[in-house]
């Protein structure tokens, strides 16, 4: 079976029953747009039908549309006529979104942009600038003379046809075509709605942008296979009017959603006391929260502030997954709330999880639903047993064929054989350790901070950097080398939170508060402003990114507390070493980016 035969069935058996809506906030008052699945089949079909007369087939089509109906339009249609759909952001002005684009038409061998008519011109133009324009064509869907949908034919289709790209969102290195298959795309989608509770009808809410796997698998396609609606809206409006979510959840009486962590906790601090007032959640079972690790201050911040207005602790459904695996490779079955248990630190710093009633608290991202999950010693890929942190190694029919033209890079990342021969397994990279069935995210290997022969936990850093004063934002914690591993953190701060205090004397508040938790008496702080720490599009911080614009002196520095070591190799050739700690490293100060974009990227 094919995923287009799956969303075919649903038409048929749904018809104008169920449909799509896409949810504008015009000032206050929420403006709808609607397909039924009947009507999304159909549109799907003509577009098809124009593609196979282009004779597009097994060709790779990169899509940039705005958020809405048309780009779940023109995926189906690339899936309908066997076309390679690449979801990715659309560029408009943003450099880096503009490069990430042409490489990806580049390595993924694109010959068609998929666009609507309001971006055509300038993905045109830019198309023509960069030398692009006679190999790719860009068409807007939205103004295609189409054929009729009886025009199309079923294109012969299987399980292990190629049905997407999901290119990497770069958290760790350059981004890379993920190949997923139709039978990838309909086993994923099955765990999903098996972790939802195999419902046979519902409401889903969302806002995720539809070029990130938990936005286009977790929350766009996933209606379509199960039968249900859904009623979404862009992550820009979201950003700009958190409120807007918890809104679309009472009004609709959505029964779940699915977002990363970072959302819940913008929702829990933007949304006021007079949009509270009037919501009712009580209809909300399942709030999926993934893509990023997932903090118990969130969860009770979340309850502090939607208790009242009936959203419910057992809601909560943390996660874990990446695109490698299609999406979802664990979750916490619906009703069953998120498991928190305390470690013993020093025993998690020595590969070992020991639970201790004043240890760090380590939030459960749910058991395997069907997919094999290994914790693996990585030296000597032998299988570890219950509370040994490890490399975690997965396998399944989530796990897609490989990456696109790097047969190197495929075989080492998802042909991964244990000690005794068993596999091949997807090495995820993340570091983790299994107890009592659950599973535990630890942290990224490469990310990983060793000092004094201590692993260190990045997040665990940050986490605890976050709570020391209300300014302080993202951050991103990485280690150093000079003459051995220091530790740094670049942590963003928000002049409006500052109160009384100095830049100086928070960064000192941070320093004093990790050397104590961690027991680092040396170590570095710098703080940025809002932006300054580098996000992925599914809102991964990029740890190593943010080492090297620290190292280059591209940085918007608001104040830094450096180590003597740090601060030499911190500083640009041609800079003059900063004078001690608090002076400034001298560096270009880009453009800060606003609350919105910020955010927006963190989508």
């Amino acid at each position: 079976m094919s995923f287009v035969e799956r969303v075919r069935t649903q038409a048929d058996r749904y018809g104008h029953q169920r449909s799509y809506t896409f949810v504008e906030d015009r000032r206050g008052e929420l403006a709808e747009s609607r397909l039924t699945f009947a009507e999304i089949d159909t549109r799907a079909r003509s577009i098809g039908a124009w593609l196979a007369g282009r004779r597009a087939a097994d060709q790779t089509a990169l899509l940039l549309y705005p958020a809405g109906l048309e780009f779940l339009t023109a995926f189906l249609g690339c899936l309908y006529s066997r076309v390679i759909a690449v979801p990715s952001p659309l560029p408009q002005t943003d450099p880096r979104a503009l490069e990430r684009a042409e490489g990806i038409i580049k390595d993924a061998d694109v010959r068609f942009v998929l666009t609507d008519s309001a971006n055509q011109a300038m993905l045109t133009r830019w198309l023509r600038d960069v030398g692009l324009d006679g190999a790719v064509e860009c068409v807007a869907t939205d103004t295609l003379d189409l054929p009729g949908p009886g025009e199309w034919t079923m294109p012969e289709i299987g399980p292990d046809t190629l049905a997407y790209m999901q290119y990497t969102s770069g958290s760790t290195s350059e981004p890379r075509g993920v190949m997923l298959t139709h039978a990838n795309l309909l086993h994923n989608e099955e765990e999903i709605w098996r972790a939802i509770g195999s419902p046979q009808e519902g409401v889903g809410v969302g806002w995720l942008p539809h070029y990130h796997d938990m936005g286009l698998i977790g929350m766009l396609l996933q209606p379509i296979y199960s039968g249900g609606d859904l009623y979404f809206a862009s992550p820009i409006a979201f950003v700009m009017r958190p409120a807007l979510w918890m809104e679309m959840i009472s009004r609709y009486r959505a029964g779940y959603t699915v977002a990363p962590n970072f959302a819940y906790e913008w929702c829990a601090t933007r949304v006021t006391d007079g949009q509270a007032a009037g919501l009712d959640l009580s209809s909300l079972r399942f709030a999926l929260n993934g893509a990023e690790p997932v903090r118990t201050g969130t969860l009770r911040a979340m309850v502090g502030r939607f208790g009242a207005a009936g959203f419910s602790e057992k809601a909560w459904a943390p996660a874990y997954g990446m695109a490698e695996a299609t999406l979802v490779v664990t979750a916490t079955p619906l009703g069953h709330g998120p498991l928190i248990r305390r470690f013993d630190t020093g025993a998690l710093e020595r590969n070992e999880a020991v639970p201790a009633p004043d240890g760090v608290e380590l939030v459960g991202c749910g058991r395997p639903i069907s997919m094999t999950v290994r914790i693996v010693d990585p030296e000597t890929r032998a299988v570890l047993p219950d509370g040994r942190v490890a490399e975690i190694w997965v396998r399944g029919a989530s796990v897609a064929r490989g990456y696109w033209q790097r047969g190197e890079a495929s075989s080492d990342t998802f042909g991964g054989r244990t000690a005794d021969g068993d596999g091949p397994f997807l090495r995820t990279g993340d570091l983790g350790f299994l107890l009592d069935g659950e599973l535990y995210v630890t942290g990224r290997s490469k990310d990983v901070v060793i000092v004094n022969g201590r692993n260190l936990y990045p997040q665990d850093l940050e986490e605890a950097a976050r709570e020391t004063h209300p300014s302080l934002g993202a951050a991103a914690a990485f280690g150093v080398e000079a003459g051995g591993e220091h530790v740094v953190l670049v942590q963003e701060v928000r002049w409006q939170r500052l109160g009384g205090a100095s830049a100086a004397e928070v960064a000192r508040m941070v320093q004093g508060e990790l050397a104590r938790v961690f027991g680092l008496p040396s170590m570095s702080v710098v703080l940025v402003e809002r932006g300054g720490v580098g996000k992925t599009t599914s809102g991964k911080v990029q740890r190593s990114r943010t080492r090297d614009l620290l190292l280059s002196g591209s940085l918007p520095v608001v104040h830094a507390e450096l180590t003597a070591a740090v601060a030499a190799q911190a500083v640009p050739a041609g800079h003059p070493v900063p004078a001690g700690p608090g002076a400034p490293i001298p560096h270009p100060v880009p453009t800060a980016h606003a609350v919105a974009e910020a955010v927006a990227e963190g989508a």
